[in-house]
């Protein structure tokens, strides 16, 4: 009689146990399918952010630049100098302040279009103002450009000198001192930066046309010849040339050098540039004004 109380409590607790234990079965599944859910739903919502992240830089690199990129807007006012177009140029670069403000750079290139567009005195003061900044070999370089402009060689010597000092590896500083200390008839002086400017540019063509300029107006026509035909110039440089060193020798009384003879205490003075300039070409002598040979110079003086 025992055993027959006892085992409907037993099969009672056992069928507890096991819907208990369904039940559990049920709701981690339950849960299981939830959690799986919601992985799913933020793998989604990641890759959909990836995916118009990937859309948003494909249409920054596809669209043109603007000029409300600061940088891309300086590239653009200094392509249009490069073009020659300085008029236009000082347009942008009134525009670009208002947007931006100034900077060093800006105020150089603003005086540099002053200058090329032949407004001197702004030129003039433009460059003063940044002699002391970070574009102050620049601003040097620029104010001998000017004097050069007006023919005072001596003074665009003074301070291209100054321009070169700041950058000594630059070869256009270097070409247009000794370009200048040409004019001036200082052959000695001129011979170290128009030989450095043709070394640390050899394949520009204005450095090699000034380094024969200077063999030239130093008496060596037949070396001038060599380096000139070196450099495939053609006739139309070769006559410029010839009719510069010509001028250069007219313009004022030109030292090319003081031998001494082996016998002979007393020293000579060798030709001018402007006898050795018409013996090597005479036909080549243009009668016109020259224009230097770098474009920097403007219309020489």
């Amino acid at each position: 009689m025992i055993v027959l109380h006892q085992r409907p409590d037993r099969e009672r607790h056992i069928l507890q146990q096991l819907v208990f234990r369904r039940s559990m079965l049920l709701l981690s599944t339950i849960l299981a399918v939830g959690l799986l859910a919601g992985c799913a739903s933020d793998a989604a919502k990641v890759y959909a952010q990836q995916n118009e992240a990937a859309q948003l830089r494909q249409q920054a690199e596809d669209k043109a630049p603007t000029p409300d990129n600061k940088g891309m807007y300086l590239g653009l006012i200094r392509q249009m100098q490069e073009q020659g177009m300085y008029f236009a140029s000082l347009a942008h670069i009134d525009a670009y302040e208002q947007q931006n403000g100034s900077t060093p750079e800006l105020q150089r290139l603003r005086a540099d279009a002053l200058r090329e567009t032949r407004q001197t005195a702004a030129a003039d003061s433009a460059y003063r103002k940044l002699l002391n900044s970070s574009e102050a070999s620049a601003a040097w370089h620029g104010l001998g450009l000017l004097a050069a402009q007006s023919g005072d060689y001596k003074a665009a010597a003074t301070s291209l000198r100054e321009a070169a000092g700041r950058e000594p590896t630059n070869p256009v500083m270097l070409s247009d001192l000794g370009y200048a200390l040409l004019r001036t008839g200082d052959i000695s002086a001129a011979r170290v930066p128009l030989a450095q400017a043709a070394e640390l540019a050899p394949d520009n063509r204005k450095m090699i046309s000034n380094l024969a300029l200077l063999l030239l107006v130093s008496g060596d026509a037949e070396k001038a010849r060599a380096v000139m035909d070196k450099a495939a110039l053609s006739a139309e440089s070769r006559a410029r040339i010839y009719g510069l060193a010509a001028e250069i020798g007219q313009r004022q009384p030109v030292v090319v050098a003081i031998q001494k003879k082996p016998n002979d205490a007393k020293t000579t003075i060798s030709e001018s540039a402007a006898s050795t300039a018409k013996s090597a070409n005479p036909a080549a002598l243009p009668a016109t004004p020259f224009q230097s040979m770098l474009d920097r110079f403007g219309n020489g003086g």
